[in-house]
């Protein structure tokens, strides 16, 4: 492996970045975590595999997660600063960060060469379903900046605690159990930063991609998990854009990463390797 180098960075003074540097000959690559994540959740999956190939890798904290802050209205400070990383670079997201990293190709079609959308959703479509999903995202945002909060496991923290633990318990991520390092990790999220987060930029305020993404010239790879039923029509739609390649990962729900790091690890440097 490369000789890495880890640092906490800034990238253009605003975004919280843990940033791995290596004397490898390839470019950039910019990581993006699902919701209730930070910077350093796809550190162990991503880093040994990929290291080899990029000068450096991103892991950025999304507005509103980690010490990122989010602005009222679409993130449009965010993906301006993720062009800062210059022409060419690679990005892989999860989730929430999937949708930001196929938001950030259909606005900056010439920023990026490849992107990995694991569990990304591509937009709502239809005036009924987007108006059912403000409501929801509203409601969910206000229940989080009720929330008390202070840094830590301590006992102010107890309600935040009981909210991580049963979003991440849904039947979407297959009813898993966080563990405590886990925990910790999105203990570092202020759960009115959340709140923000999804008045910003939730599957509400995001628009249909469709369409711009049918004329990129980006390559997409698009990962689904074989239980995740709901993104398993997702993934049917991106099948339709002329650029992306789908693959299903056997015994995984909604978090990949999560369920099966490795065989995720193994698809995404085949197809940045290709």
């Amino acid at each position: 492996m490369s000789t890495l180098t880890i640092s906490q960075t800034l990238l253009d003074s605003t975004v919280a970045a843990l940033r791995v540097q290596t004397r490898a000959p390839g470019g950039d690559l910019v990581c993006l975590h699902g919701f209730t994540q930070n910077r350093f959740a796809m550190v162990r999956t991503l880093v040994a595999p990929l290291a080899t190939r990029y000068r450096s890798i991103w892991f950025l904290d999304c507005p509103g997660h980690g010490s990122t802050p989010v602005d009222e209205g679409p993130p449009r400070a965010f993906f301006e600063t993720l062009a800062t990383t210059g022409a060419g670079i690679d990005v892989i997201g999860y989730s929430m960060g999937a949708r930001l990293g196929l938001w950030f190709v259909s606005l900056y079609p010439e920023m990026v060469r490849r992107a990995v959308i694991a569990s990304g959703h591509l937009g709502l479509q239809g005036d009924q379903a987007r108006a059912a999903r403000l409501n929801s995202d509203a409601a969910l945002a206000d229940r989080l900046a009720r929330l008390p909060y202070a840094a830590g496991l301590g006992a102010r923290n107890s309600e935040f605690v009981a909210f991580l633990k049963e979003w991440n318990q849904a039947p979407l991520f297959g009813k898993r159990t966080l563990s405590d390092a886990d925990l910790r990790l999105r203990l570092l999220n202020n759960p009115a930063n959340l709140a923000g987060a999804l008045r910003s930029y939730g599957t509400g305020q995001q628009p249909d991609l469709t369409e711009p993404l049918r004329t990129t010239n980006t390559k997409i790879l698009y990962l689904y998990g074989e239980h995740d039923h709901t993104y398993a029509s997702m993934a049917e739609r991106a099948r339709q854009l002329p650029s992306c390649t789908v693959e299903m990962i056997a015994d995984a729900a909604h978090d990949l990463l999560h369920d099966q790091p490795r065989k995720v690890a193994h698809a995404v440097t085949a197809f940045l390797s290709s």
